[in-house]
């Protein structure tokens, strides 16, 4: 057991980064790069954490993780203190254990241990800690990437170590209805914003939706209603907004997501003239931990790397070298390949240790075991990928 690793864990989940307050995860991995001997360790405007080992030649390949986490609704609920770290029977509990500072560790001592053992590797390795993955999937990657371009991604977000080759996307769609306010005690003379939302709802959730064969399904769900003002005492709302939550696939463009959902507005529209809608994608901005801001629309691209590619063959053959039956499958959730595989096109993959049911829960932990055959991984993937 590496329990320099282990320790490293520890103080990351018994440091507390919701997104937008990364700082001091920051500052412990900019520290422990620099004490393991990183050629290169950078934080940029933004929060994140860029460390390099420097090899002998043109290709590269870039390790991602986040740096933040989920909260803690009702800390009363956990048996295990949240950010304790704490070693039970072979297992570290605590917010983030799983999703995912653990497997950012690992990276980070795999990418050093390449050095240390005198790898002779053919260009360079990253490994990119970023901020605010947990509202922005690939946002804070996408900082990064504007700077550097690698030939290759590795996601390490949980997956028992079964490579992942792709994910269903996602968006926030905002649908909005509007009206005209009157008080309530004389509805007739506005027009309550509500009522042509209710005609709205239906028609949007029969809109079928396309099935790809290793993805799945589309998915349109309601997330979120509410009428303007709030709270409507004595007053007919003169707007109403639902949220949708998209679940994306390969070959869908910004476009033809909305394309149905603008359809149905036109067709009510056409029917109604008093019928009045609008429809777009969520925008969020928000202040990362150095002070600027990170945002925009709130749109998350589906990707898929194909088995032939070069780095899933190489990761393959890096998996089998570490001791492990490769296994193939794709992510349920939306992750930061989003950005560099969905938006950039560059090849990305996804691997990391623990379960991807153990992200966000009550009693979060990792076996000690994953974290382990985790650093094997990325380091046998990465002299795969550069030798």
């Amino acid at each position: 057991m590496n329990e320099n690793l282990i320790k490293f864990c520890q103080k990351l989940i018994q440091a507390q980064s919701l997104s937008g307050h990364e700082d001091q995860v920051a500052n412990l991995i900019v520290e422990e790069m620099k004490l393991l001997g990183y050629d290169e360790v950078k934080v940029d405007d933004y929060g994140n954490v860029i460390g390099k080992i420097a090899g002998n030649g043109d290709k590269s390949l870039m390790y991602d993780g986040h740096m933040d986490t989920v909260g803690i609704p009702d800390p009363s609920k956990w048996t295990m203190d949240p950010f304790g770290g704490e070693i039970v029977d072979g297992k570290m509990y605590g917010r983030g254990t799983s999703d995912m500072k653990c497997a950012l560790a690992a990276m980070i001592y795999a990418a050093a241990r390449l050095k240390k053992e005198n790898v002779n590797l053919k260009g360079d390795v990253y490994i990119a800690a970023v901020v605010f993955e947990e509202i922005f999937e690939g946002m804070g990657l996408g900082k990064i990437l504007d700077v550097i371009t690698p030939d290759a991604v590795v996601i390490g977000e949980a997956s028992r170590l079964t490579l992942n080759l792709g994910q269903r996307g996602r968006a926030e769609i905002v649908v909005e209805t509007h009206g005209v306010n009157a008080h309530s005690s004389s509805p007739e003379k506005g027009l309550n914003a509500v009522y042509p939302m209710a005609k709205l709802i239906p028609q949007v959730q029969s809109i079928e939706t396309t099935h790809h064969e290793k993805l799945g399904r589309g998915i349109v769900e309601l997330t979120d209603i509410v009428s303007s003002p709030y709270p409507g005492a004595s007053v007919v709302p003169d707007r109403c907004q639902v949220t949708y939550d998209r679940r994306l696939l390969v070959g869908e463009t910004k476009e033809t997501v909305l394309e149905p959902i603008q359809g149905v507005i036109d067709r009510l529209s056409s029917e109604d003239e008093a019928f009045k809608a609008s429809v777009g994608y969520a925008v969020a901005q928000e202040p990362t931990y150095t002070g600027n801001s990170l945002g925009g629309e709130r749109y998350f691209p589906a990707w898929l790397t194909d088995e032939s590619s070069d780095i899933a063959q190489k990761a393959i053959a890096g998996i089998l070298n570490a001791g492990i039956e490769p296994k193939i499958q794709n992510y349920a959730f939306c992750t930061d390949g989003s950005e560099s595989a969905g938006k950039r096109g560059i090849p990305t993959i996804g691997i990391g240790p623990s379960l991807e049911t153990l992200a966000h829960v009550v009693d979060e932990y990792i076996e000690l075991s994953e974290i382990e055959k985790a650093e094997q991984v990325y380091f046998e993937i990465s002299k795969s990928f550069l030798q």
